[in-house]
C-alpha cells in the first residue's frame, strides 16, 4: 500500500518520519489527569490516547535538546 501512495505521488509531507507504534499502561491518576485535560482544554487532542501522545513528544523533543542523553 505505501508503495501505492508513493507512486501517486502522495509519499509523507516533508518534515514528517515514519512512524512507530508504542503501547504502554498508565496508573489511574495519571490516565484521569489526561482524560480531564482532554475533557477540559481541549487543546492536546480529541482522545487520552492524542493527549498522551502529545506529551510524550514534547518531552522527548525538550531531552534531545538538552542533551539527556549525554548527561550522567
Amino acid at each position: 500500500m505505501a508503495e501505492e501512495g508513493s507512486k501517486r505521488g502522495r509519499g509523507r509531507p516533508p518534515g514528517k518520519s515514519e512512524r512507530s507504534q508504542v503501547t504502554f499502561s498508565l496508573p489511574k491518576d495519571d490516565f484521569a489527569y489526561l482524560q480531564m485535560l482532554v475533557r477540559e482544554r481541549k487543546r492536546l487532542g480529541r482522545s487520552v490516547n492524542d493527549a498522551a501522545r502529545h506529551v510524550l513528544i514534547r518531552e522527548i523533543y525538550e531531552m534531545r535538546r538538552t542533551e539527556f542523553h549525554k548527561k550522567d
